[in-house]
């Protein structure tokens, strides 16, 4: 292997770029709209702990960790016991992911808020930040962190990674992490540098997590930790590799990027471009179903049919139906479309197999929590309609932005046939609005939390840009009082 001299890297300083906008981003150099969606994009993701910090795999998550980590300042969802950062970090990471609904980035697939608001709760009460941090301040520091993960991501070709068995968004939310934390630290540009080369370092998790167990759940909560990390150890001194993003030889994007296939590998300049024009905190999606985000069009799809055609998807006439076939984009397919090897699946497998995800929007005419129950996982129901769907990849939705659509056809022993398809699911073109996202935290908060306590969460956060240091002590109290268990 021929290594390039430093002269010689591409990129031109692409690694330095980043970090030098992190440090000098500031709410006022960013629309307001970004930075109300900010805040509704913090509120989704609390949320989405709120209904996750009890389910079954998050207490054992919590008992797990309870038993070996020490006391510490950091508040934890639904959690008596305080933590060290790091612990709180995964703990609060896990619990954002525990039901699937939280958000996706559809170019660049990873679940923002469970990477980012981990490590900023964490880091403000871990070390108060080293410094008075307003809730404009954390506001800002968040979406350094929305802006930084897709880009990685999209270096990579974005769903390129789950195409290869890689568990894209904690490998794209090491940097995410690790730039929203610097932020929060007011870090200088030679540090944030440092925080996004120890954080890259860590990155890593695989895809073969969502077959069984329980680990898929903490495996974004792994880049929240590794990007406080790394900012923690900047903060101190500790000096990571520089270049990250550019060193052919053991670098981020060159290493994960080998074996593709692609010309080029990888694409360095995505790291940094369009800074401060595209604003990706406003292309992160908002989810409206309790599963994989690139299953989303297919239920839609169904939901479609079922609205068209109501006498032929009773639950009477489901038997009748002879073959169902789903066309999925190269990504999808690869990560969703696998074959069942066993009866029942497990809550984490159901949630990640189209087969499944599609037979019990027939049966139920929804995908949320309970279609995921024990009872449901081994439906005979159910399983006859898995038996007879085929998942297939269909080249029309490896198309820009096309990558959670899905055609759908179905056939019924009578000969009859129908087919429908759409390019993506709602929340695409036009994207979910912010009363949309309200809905939906109230949903979610008000089946685990009484309507007061939901209601002072969503008024602290939506305030946030007008909060003085003091905020997190308010919410910190908030969410660490006890919650319901939302399959229960």
């Amino acid at each position: 292997m021929k290594h390039q001299l430093e002269s010689e890297i591409d990129g031109d300083g692409t690694t330095e770029q980043l970090a030098r906008w992190i440090v000098e981003l500031r709410a006022e150099s960013m629309p307001a709209r970004v930075l109300e969606r900010a805040k509704h994009l913090i509120l989704d993701g609390i949320g989405c702990g709120l209904v996750g910090a009890r389910v079954p795999w998050s207490a054992k998550m919590l008992d797990a960790v309870s038993a070996y980590e020490p006391d510490g300042p950091c508040s934890v969802i639904g959690s008596e016991k305080r933590f060290g950062p790091l612990a709180a970090a995964i703990l609060n990471g896990s619990f954002i992911q525990a039901t699937e609904l939280d958000d996706y980035h559809s170019m660049a697939p990873l679940h923002s808020a469970s990477i980012v608001l981990p490590a900023l709760l964490a880091g403000v009460e871990a070390t108060k930040a080293g410094r008075p941090v307003t809730g404009r301040d954390l506001l800002v520091a968040a979406v350094a962190g929305f802006e930084t993960g897709p880009r990685a991501g999209l270096a990579l070709y974005g769903p390129d990674m789950l195409t290869r068995g890689w568990h894209s968004g904690p490998i794209f939310g090491c940097p995410a992490a690790a730039a929203a934390a610097s932020r929060l630290f007011g870090l200088g540009v030679r540090e944030t540098e440092s925080a996004l080369g120890i954080a890259c370092t860590q990155a890593g998790a695989l895809m073969s997590a969502q077959y069984e167990g329980m680990i898929k759940r903490a495996q974004h909560a792994f880049a929240a930790r590794n990007g406080l990390f790394g900012a923690l150890l900047a903060r101190g001194g500790y000096e990571g590799m520089r270049k990250v993003f550019e060193r052919p030889y053991g670098g981020f994007l060159a290493m994960f990027s080998a074996g593709n296939e692609r010309d080029p590998p990888y694409k360095v300049h995505e790291v940094a471009a369009g800074l401060g024009e595209i604003w990706h905190t406003e292309l992160i999606r908002i989810k409206l179903h309790a599963c994989v985000g690139g299953s989303h069009g297919q239920i839609e799809v169904l939901e479609k049919l079922q609205l068209k055609h109501p006498d032929r998807f009773t639950l009477d006439q489901l038997p009748r139906i002879r073959k169902i076939k789903v066309g999925l984009s190269h990504a999808i397919y690869a990560h969703d479309g696998w074959v069942p090897e066993s009866r029942p699946l497990t809550e984490t497998g159901g949630q990640m197999n189209a087969a499944y995800i599609g037979a019990v929007q027939l049966t139920d005419r929804q995908v949320l929590l309970e279609q995921f129950s024990a009872k449901k996982l081994d439906d005979d129901l159910v399983w006859d309609l898995i038996h007879k769907t085929e998942c297939y990849h269909d080249s029309e939705f490896d198309k820009p932005n096309q990558v959670a659509g899905a055609r759908i056809t179905i056939e019924f022993d009578d000969g009859f046939s129908l087919e429908d398809w759409t390019p993506w699911p709602k929340g695409y073109d036009p994207p979910i609005t912010n009363e949309d996202i309200r809905a939906k935290y109230r949903k979610l908060a008000t089946s685990v939390v009484d309507a007061a306590r939901m209601q002072q969460i969503e008024d602290l956060v939506l305030n946030l840009d007008k909060l003085d240091e003091t905020f997190i002590v308010k919410l910190g109290d908030l969410l660490v009082a006890p919650v319901g268990n939302s399959m229960a």
